[in-house]
């Protein structure tokens, strides 16, 4: 049997593998801007900060870490002095642990429906049943299933692609819910550095609810550290998943110095550097929705504050046949059909494109943009 490729796009993070050495990439999601000054400074004391955790106790410089970080995005009550925050690599493999996990309790999960491939990828291969659970009617507080046939809803909010989050009143009518029915809640929070608006404490609020929940948190999407990051996974005290003897089948510590570095970052964040990354990325939508003005394709999500935008396609145009068009010219783009894992009549109406970029690569990507869109 032939191997397979990269070409062969089996799901989202493929598309993007191919777009890591094009001429413009704007597909993957993980900020390659150019690092701010005060990031830059930051980074430039990585040889001091690698000095320094060579003295700490592990304990300690995590538990400080995770606090930072978890501070900076609103999160006061994450349970770090309780233990009960893991820290791993990346946020795919705390996905992971928490998919093992679910499957050891033979879970049946309501997932958000449309969110990014490789969450219900990671769950499907721990063998999960899945019921897609649309978003428009999360949004609202309502978990659109029968719930009856659930034992866990997950929920990705901000959600990748739209943007779209659970407010205060929406979180805790599904808290609720999810108590009065004996559900565990999942929340995939991965992009909330860029969504103000839901930076409430949602620890608080669900260990008040009394909901039975995990968080998986995620630094990746904030900073260009060249893939120096770390996913994190909080619960709650009624948890009980084996989370903590999952995390230890696959790994003994994460990096001290990867979490000096988070920490420090955190710190500049709060300092003005969050403020800085917000700027960035609405006036990188304000551009790119100003060229596609007077187009057949047009940015919708007018509301959406996450690091990509969709584009709604022309009626007659494809995902797939405008990836590949786009492609010939240098220009890779995300097609958002796999978004869909539940199969959509609408999966082939848009394109996501990644704004954690510099300026003039994202002014590059939307004159390109607009002259494909461009009506005679």
């Amino acid at each position: 049997m032939a191997q397979r490729t990269v070409a062969d796009h089996d799901n989202l993070t493929t598309y993007e593998i191919s777009a890591l050495n094009a001429e413009i990439g704007v597909s993957d999601g993980h900020p390659r801007q150019r690092p701010s000054p005060g990031q830059r400074e930051v980074l430039n004391s990585l040889p001091r900060l690698l000095a320094e955790v060579e003295t700490e106790p592990f304990e300690e410089l995590e538990k400080r870490a995770q606090r930072g970080f978890l501070s900076a995005i609103g999160q006061q009550a994450a349970p770090v002095a309780a233990g009960r925050v893991l820290s791993a690599y990346s946020s795919s493999l705390a996905m992971d642990v928490v998919g093992r996990a679910l499957a050891e309790r033979s879970a049946r999960v309501g997932l958000v429906h449309p969110t990014f491939d490789n969450i219900p990828d990671i769950l499907k291969a721990w063998g999960i049943p899945l019921v897609p659970l649309e978003e428009e009617q999360l949004v609202e507080g309502q978990i659109p299933a029968p719930v009856g046939d659930l034992d866990a809803v997950f929920i990705t909010t901000p959600n990748n692609p739209t943007g779209t989050f659970l407010s205060e009143p929406a979180l805790r009518q599904i808290g609720e819910a999810c108590v009065e029915r004996g559900l565990l809640l999942v929340l995939d929070v991965c992009f909330r550095g860029f969504e103000t608006r839901f930076q409430y404490d949602t620890y608080a609020l669900l260990e008040e609810v009394g909901v039975e929940f995990v968080l998986i948190e995620d630094t990746g999407k904030l900073w260009p550290t060249s893939e120096l990051k770390l996913g994190f996974i909080g619960f709650s005290s009624a948890c009980s998943l084996a989370l903590s003897e999952g995390m230890s089948d696959l790994l003994l510590s994460v990096s001290p110095l990867v979490l000096r570095l988070v920490g420090e970052l955190a710190g500049q964040a709060e300092e003005g550097g969050f403020a800085e990354l917000h700027r960035l990325v609405a006036e990188n939508r304000r551009v790119l929705t100003a060229a596609l003005a007077g187009t057949s394709a047009r940015v919708v999500d007018p509301d959406s504050r996450i690091s990509v935008a969709r584009v709604e396609l022309p009626a007659e145009a494809t995902a797939s046949d405008v990836y590949e068009q786009l492609k010939e010219g240098g220009l890779h783009v995300l097609p958002c059909g796999p978004f869909h894992w539940a199969g959509q009549a609408e999966e082939e109406r848009y394109v996501r494109i990644a704004l954690g970029r510099d300026r003039d690569l994202i002014e590059a990507a939307a004159e390109r943009l607009r002259d494909h869109f461009l009506v005679d």
